[in-house]
């Protein structure tokens, strides 16, 4: 029944979609129509000359991006990311499909159409589906936390990370799932209120007895065990998913070749490199010089607030490490007094955060000015001077102080071997929230997995975690 209510509500939410991109389309040529043959506006304009040419350009267009949107299953009406992971792919589909209709409208030679107007549709259609899709978002967390659209899932394995899975899929409601409970072969009644379902072997059994439509399996390296179990539930009409050794993944970015005939395969330390590299930090350059100009007014006003909140500096000077253990002055907005960092030894008792890193939720050394400029990180601004001098980049790992890098090992190092950055993965992953071993995991797999794209998804996730003051302190 929950399958074909969100079956419905996604083609329900895909046709206004069509509806409103086909609006806009005629719209716009019929704009274009009677403006060129002064004529007056009818909004179909079919007896135009060129109507053959805009509705081959139109539809062919219509057919790519409806390729893409099953390519990217973004038919779905259940969330299975952030909406802004959504909106960036719905942006590069549809920029995809204009480009490539363009590219085959001139190989059929069908070119007399107005360049005007293919921009405003590329950019009016993406406003129109991004708004569809934010409405169909807003629809589905409501459904979603009254459960009216949730998934029964059990989870396999409560080892650290079937507990994170846990943690996931009940912080984030709109992901849309209902923990059943989960089956360990050794019990573990202190996790997720108590929702032990028994060993592994008794999975049969809690399958008979609940509705079950997903099974998570997160204990991949029993590779023997997961093998059993997919074997024996492949049979069932239950979505069967595996979430990967993290630092299996982590280790995964390699490259494919040969020397002469024989097969190599090459570990690469980081996908950062050459053209990307290069388009990385371009634009670094060319985000962080507009963004200067753009929050200068927020500069003053921050810096007018601090001077009459406390004494001391506006702008705090704190060496960091970067890229290669380069070490290179962050600059912040003073958010503390200034005798911020004698008192520090005082209050190293009081550390909340575990590992090496400090941090406490309310650090009395904090001013008043400076507990809101941290909230919504504001105080970060003055590092958009950083992006602009080189030492650090808009997104990458949050640049450790040199008496944190001490105590780094090995794996720990490998943080340093890219530019630090404002904001990253542990940024959009809980701030301050997280634990220091999350941190390091989150900033390696980021180094790892890198790409633009990745630093888009990024950056767009910021905002919305910076406008709620999330996990920040």
């Amino acid at each position: 029944m929950k399958r074909n209510y969100s079956s419905l509500l996604a083609v329900s939410f895909l046709f206004f979609e069509v509806l409103a991109v086909s609006v806009v389309f005629f719209l716009l040529y019929d704009y274009r129509i009677t403006q060129e043959f002064n004529r007056d506006i009818t909004f179909w304009n079919i007896d135009s000359p060129r109507f053959s040419n805009y509705m081959v350009f139109f539809l062919i267009s219509s057919v790519i991006y409806t390729i893409l949107v099953y390519r990217y299953q973004l038919y779905r009406f259940r969330a299975s990311s952030g909406l802004a992971d959504e909106l960036y792919k719905v942006i590069q589909a549809f920029s995809f499909a204009i480009v490539l209709t363009i590219g085959i409208s001139f190989l059929l030679k069908y070119t007399d159409f107005s360049r005007l107007v293919v921009v405003s549709y590329w950019s009016l259609a993406i406003c129109a589906a991004c708004t569809i899709r934010g409405l169909k978002r807003m629809v589905y967390i409501q459904l979603a936390k009254r459960g009216a659209l949730s998934k029964n899932v059990v989870i396999i394995g409560a080892g650290k990370f079937g507990k994170a899975l846990m943690e996931e899929l009940t912080n984030y409601s709109y992901l849309g799932y209902h923990i059943v409970g989960f089956v360990d072969d050794h019990e573990r009644n202190d996790v997720h209120h108590n929702k032990y379902l028994g060993p592994i072997s008794n999975l049969r059994e809690v399958l008979k007895n609940s509705l079950v439509e997903e099974i998570i399996i997160t204990i991949p390296s029993e590779r023997d065990l997961v093998n059993r179990l997919i074997t024996d539930l492949r049979k069932l009409d239950i979505n069967i998913k595996i979430v990967p050794d993290l630092y299996n993944l982590v280790m995964s970015t390699v490259q494919i070749g040969n020397i002469n005939s024989l097969p190599v395969v090459t570990l690469v330390k980081t996908p950062m490199r050459g053209l990307g590299l290069v388009t990385k930090r371009f634009i670094d350059i060319l985000a962080s010089a507009l963004a200067i100009i753009l929050v200068a007014p927020v500069f003053l006003m921050t810096a007018v607030a601090i001077k009459l909140d406390s004494k001391g500096g506006i702008i705090y000077k704190q060496q960091r490490i970067g890229k290669n253990g380069k070490p290179f002055y962050m600059y912040k907005f003073r958010s503390m007094v200034s005798n911020a960092d004698s008192l520090l030894t005082q209050l190293e008792s009081h550390n909340e955060a575990d590992g090496i890193a400090f941090k406490m939720k309310d650090d009395p050394r904090v001013t008043t000015v400076g507990r809101f400029i941290r909230k919504y990180s504001i105080d970060e601004l003055p590092q958009l001077f950083n992006v602009l001098i080189g030492n650090m980049s808009l997104v990458g790992p949050r640049p450790p102080l040199p008496n944190e890098v001490e105590h780094y090992g090995d794996w720990e190092w490998r943080r340093l071997e890219v530019l630090p950055g404002i904001t990253g993965l542990w940024q959009v992953s809980g701030r301050s929230d997280l634990s220091f071993n999350q941190w390091m995991h989150l900033d390696i797999y980021y180094i790892e997995n890198w790409s633009i794209a990745f630093d888009i998804k990024i950056l767009l996730k910021t905002i919305p975690v910076v406008l709620k003051g999330e996990g920040a302190y």
